[in-house]
């Protein structure tokens, strides 16, 4: 007996600790759930009273920029009569500059927008893209006893804007008619619920519908004001509240609640919604000793078994993020060019650090022809594999169209008509691409968006190049980019580079800035490009020590030297354009700064290679034109002739070579020329690139 009383006390001993343990973790559990739950009321809440205020108050401020038309001065009377039509507290009209030119409110008529730091945020619909700019409700700028709430809307182009002006007392007449039913049938949980009452009488504008005529006021449904006081907030979007307990419709409920728009906003949600569930588990418990270790048995091998699949589902996310960041980074660094073009006319270098989580940072640059080398920089939004792949997407669109057309505006325009064709996941991306004349040091580029390059013409001259072309690529269909330049002495250098750099932050969350770049640039000795990127990529890693990289840090910088010595020209595709190209040869050969080099007895020699050549392209090509390029080589001393056409492909150097070792009458026709034109050259090379013959012959003195 003793033995059993010792079985069944140990088990029932066991059963107490269990059930103690049980029950304190389970009301633990409910009680955060409680507050999580609440926590996203309060907040999903407040963001769609103040989301309805705004849709009215946005479509008050369109109305009145329907009505006014433009940024215009109106007579006092025409404002008040325009406020009053359209129930509203302040109606005013500022310019593109900033200066409120017409108001109902004599008091503002001439105030700078721009003076305050708050009323400034409203310059930003002068940009030509932003459409409407909200602030929350504040206190009245002229009585601070008063709090008000501004919305503006953009006159077309951004030509200034109309703002208007709602004050708390006038909504809080109004939130009943905007808000009707809105929370009726607005569930928390399961059997949750939202009220919504006048702070002043307490009498309720939203009421859950299956207590619908228990109670007019928040008195009645059992709410005490008093008691709740000290719990409540003012409604700011941020501070949650704390969680308080309220008897309300006879049954015990977690609330919380907050000030807005002169009315009480309340969320309760029944303590028996969460806390049922752990009573059920104590009766389950109670009722035999084997079946309360059983379930208890259960309840803990399901609690393991939930656990075990959550760890696992999440390590297989991480793992699975951690493959796309690798794919995003190979994607990434594998759409980077592998060496920059040598060249004693420009030195070119680029780099770019990727973040954790990988973006869409990429850069270019490759030749176009003998005298123009086109570089490129751009940042498409959002992360990993998606991002890296459009990145891949907007990179062959940009250098295919950079390469058929040379023209940095059309390739823009063509990328952003493409990608806004084809734009699922709504990307959108940055990007400054441009092209250097060689000959002139000139560069033609266009800017969508981008952060502005720095131009260094000499030792501490680093300015920025403010030039933009159109907003971002893939976020507006049918913009024409317009093409700008500007001129880079020899010397000069071009520093380009993504808002990894200026937006890099310190311990104390500010800024690296364009100011910092600036001085970075100006205190750069070597005028290396390799240096500068690497000074820059230094002095952003320092001012950032100890944080976390947020973005991609993409540096390049081009360094014009000299013009080439080369010579270049394009002609017709007729006979006429074969004579034009051997007067061009002549002309070159004959230049003054040439005359040095004694290259005059070439001449010959490249006369019959240009001829050759050129009548081939001319009668069997089918081109729209060809160029013929004149390079000096100096070592050993000679001359390279390039000549390009946009004809069939065809490569001269797979010719078999004649027999000429048979009698005329006997050979093949054709092959002859090549034949000669190889004979006669010190090297000759053939290549098809982007629907072109290139064909290069060298011959030296």
């Amino acid at each position: 007996m003793s033995r059993r009383l010792l079985i069944f006390g140990g088990v029932a001993a066991l059963y107490t600790v269990l059930m103690t343990v049980t029950w304190i973790v389970s009301t633990r559990q409910a009680e955060e759930n409680t507050q999580t739950q609440l926590d996203y009321a309060v907040l999903n809440l407040h963001d769609t009273v103040a989301g309805a205020i705004d849709t009215m108050l946005g479509h008050i401020a369109r109305t009145a920029v329907r009505h006014i038309g433009s940024a215009q001065v109106m007579s006092l009377e025409r404002m008040a009569a325009g406020a009053k039509e359209l129930d509203i507290d302040e109606v005013s009209t500022v310019s593109r500059e900033g200066i409120v030119i017409a108001s109902n409110d004599p008091r503002s008529i001439g105030v700078d927008m721009t003076a305050s730091p708050v009323l400034n945020e409203f310059m930003e619909l002068t940009n030509g893209v932003t459409a409407t700019v909200s602030q929350p409700f504040r206190a009245h700028a002229r009585n601070p006893n008063f709090r008000a709430k501004y919305l503006a809307a953009a006159f077309p182009g951004g030509d200034g804007y109309v703002q208007v002006g709602l004050e708390e007392s006038r909504l809080k007449k109004m939130l009943p008619s905007i808000l009707g039913y809105i929370f009726d049938e607005w569930l928390l949980g399961e059997k949750g619920f939202f009220l919504c009452a006048d702070m002043d009488t307490g009498r309720l504008i939203s009421n859950p519908s299956r207590h619908r005529g228990e109670a007019r006021t928040l008195a009645e449904a059992g709410y005490d004001t008093e008691g709740a006081r000290r719990y409540e907030v003012i409604a700011d979007g941020k501070n949650m509240g704390r969680t308080f307990v309220q008897t309300l419709f006879g049954e015990k409920c977690f609330c919380r609640a907050f000030l807005f728009g002169g009315h009480r906003f309340v969320a309760a949600l029944p303590e028996r919604e969460y806390y049922g569930g752990r009573n059920m588990l104590a009766v389950v418990f109670g009722v035999t000793f084997l079946v309360v270790l059983g379930a208890f048995a259960i309840l803990l091998d399901r609690i393991f078994r939930d656990s075990d699949r959550l760890k696992k589902f999440y390590a297989a996310e991480d793992d699975r993020r951690a493959k796309d960041m690798e794919i995003a980074k190979t994607i990434q660094n594998s759409a980077l060019p592998t060496a920059a073009p040598e060249s004693p006319c420009f030195r070119i270098d680029a780099a770019m650090h990727a973040a954790r989580d990988v973006g869409g940072d990429f850069y270019d640059y490759f030749v176009l022809d003998a005298t123009h080398i086109a570089f490129l920089v751009a940042d498409v939004s959002g992360k990993g594999v998606t991002a890296a792949l459009y990145m891949m997407t907007a990179k062959t669109l940009i250098k295919n169209t950079l390469l058929a057309v040379r023209d940095p505006a059309a390739a823009l325009t063509e990328a952003n008509a493409e990608l806004c064709a084809n734009n699922p996941a709504m990307m959108f991306l940055t990007a400054w691409v441009g092209v250097l004349d060689l000959e002139t040091g000139v560069v033609t580029f266009a800017n969508a968006g981008h952060n502005p390059p720095v131009a260094i013409a000499g030792p501490k001259s680093a300015a920025f190049v403010r030039k933009t072309s159109g907003p971002v690529l893939a976020f507006i269909d049918g913009v024409k980019y317009a093409a700008r330049t500007m001129r880079l002495p020899p010397g000069g250098t071009l520093f380009l580079y993504t808002d990894g750099v200026t937006e890099a932050t310190d311990a104390k969350n500010g800024l690296f800035g364009e100011e910092r770049l600036l001085d970075a640039l100006n205190a750069v000795t070597d005028p290396d490009p390799h240096a500068i990127c690497g000074v820059v990529r230094t002095v952003v890693a320092a001012f950032s020590e100890g944080m976390p990289q947020a973005d991609d840090i993409t540096v390049m910088a081009v360094r014009y030297l000299k013009p080439p010595k080369l010579y270049s020209r394009k002609f017709p595709p007729r006979q006429e354009g074969v004579a034009n190209a051997s007067e061009f040869l002549d002309e070159t050969i004959g230049r003054e700064e040439l005359r040095d080099k004694q290259l005059s007895p070439l001449l010959p020699s490249l006369h019959v290679i240009l001829d050759e050549m050129c009548s081939n392209i001319v009668r069997y090509s089918n081109a729209a034109g060809f160029e013929v390029d004149i390079e000096i080589v100096e070592t050993p001393l000679g001359v390279r002739l390039t000549f390009i056409d946009d004809g069939d492909a065809y490569d001269p150097l797979a010719h078999a070579d004649p027999d000429t070792t048979l009698p005329a009458a006997e050979r093949p026709i054709g092959g002859l020329g090549i034949f000669m034109v190889k004979r006669m050259a010190s090297s000759i090379a053939y290549r098809r690139s982007h629907g072109r013959n290139i064909l290069s012959v060298v011959l030296s003195a």
